[in-house]
């Protein structure tokens, strides 16, 4: 890794609050925390909140959009390795690959 993130580190768990589509306004439909083996609670990574009430996004789209942030880190991960792999000929062009890890890591 040539720069390391300075996200919250993992695990990470996915706890899915709604799923029935009847979500009040501003109702919390799924959340993202650090998954703490001792039983500690650090605060939310992510929250995302029903926004029905007001026509926008649906609570199955926020669950999708949930995993998504969910998988993040491996996802980072994964294309970290890929890149590794696919850069020792340099035959591959890394500037999608490259241009991904910069936007994760904030510097895009």
């Amino acid at each position: 890794m040539t720069d390391q993130p300075k996200w919250t580190p993992g695990p990470w768990a996915l706890k899915i609050r709604s799923g029935t589509g009847e979500s009040t306004a501003n109702e919390v439909i799924a959340e993202i925390e650090q998954a703490d083996p001792e039983g500690g609670y650090r605060g939310d990574i992510a929250r995302l909140q029903s926004a029905k009430h007001i026509d926008g996004i649906a609570d199955e789209e926020l669950i999708a959009n949930a995993c998504l942030l969910f998988a993040a880190p491996d996802l980072y991960a994964a294309l970290e390795m890929a890149k590794l792999w696919l850069d020792v000929d340099g035959r591959f062009d890394m500037q999608g690959i490259n241009a991904a890890l910069e936007k994760a890591r904030g510097q895009a």
